[in-house]
């Protein structure tokens, strides 16, 4: 007669518990998570949006860069035969302007829109004013009040802003050019980072600031902690050559 094995329901049902049986994490565990998750957003956050705000910045300025150098060339071979005499801004402005579509100028003793400029009359002591209000030096200084002598303002948000000097002055001869790549109603409005100067010489070059010919020198004028209120002038040519420059702008 044979022996029939029998296992019993009672062990079976142990077996199988033990088998799938599923762990979950605490409520603890969960915060504990969380709240490391949270620290590390917000330390590298910051950083992620800095970063993307310098892309930003580095695309408007090489955009507006070319779109400058390519309206300049044009003005001065077709409207000045090849050269530039630094006498009259007006006339510079108003030459210039005509190329870019749908911009205004607001021109040095002018009544300027107040929709579309900083103020109304943008000249003498009203125009250094503005600058020194609004902007600030490659380092977070004071500025020095230069570009009262007009302003552009382009289809894409940007700022043109112009300096003529008098006789006597260093900067006699040339006018001196700048940008304010995402317009002055945009921070940081600081030279060096979405502010750029540049030299239009007698010759009629527009020089990058910086260039060991212009005024203004990079080993002088883009100093990470020079004072200086023309400090980030020099930062120009730098700007253009320096792959990274945007990636290590001053705080």
């Amino acid at each position: 007669m044979g022996v029939t094995s029998r296992s019993t329901g009672r062990a079976g049902s142990l077996r199988d518990t033990a088998h799938y049986q599923k762990f979950g994490f605490t409520l603890a565990e969960v915060l504990i998570t969380l709240g490391v998750v949270g620290v590390v957003a917000a330390m590298t956050l910051p950083t992620l949006i800095n970063n993307q705000k310098n892309k930003e910045l580095e695309a408007a300025f090489k955009k507006s860069y070319s779109t400058l150098s390519q309206t300049v060339q044009k003005v001065i071979l077709d409207d000045y035969g090849g050269a530039y005499q630094a006498s009259n801004a007006t006339a510079l402005i108003n030459d210039i302007q005509k190329y870019y579509l749908k911009s205004s100028s607001c021109i040095n003793g002018k009544k300027c829109s107040s929709s579309i400029f900083p103020i109304e009359d943008f000249s003498g002591n009203n125009g250094v004013a503005f600058i020194s209000k609004t902007y600030k030096n490659y380092t977070g200084n004071a500025v020095d009040g230069r570009f009262n002598d007009g302003i552009i303002a382009a289809a894409d948000g940007s700022f043109i802003y112009f300096d003529t000097a008098i006789e006597g002055e260093i900067t006699f001869g040339s006018c001196l050019i700048g940008i304010d790549v995402n317009g002055w109603r945009k921070k940081p409005n600081r030279y060096g980072h979405d502010f750029f100067a540049f030299q239009l010489d007698s010759k009629g070059r527009l020089l990058p600031m910086g260039k060991a010919e212009t005024f203004f020198p990079e080993d002088r004028y883009c100093s990470a902690t020079g004072s200086l209120g023309q400090n980030g002038y020099g930062c120009t040519t730098k700007a253009l050559s320096d792959p990274n420059y945007f990636k290590k702008l001053p705080k």
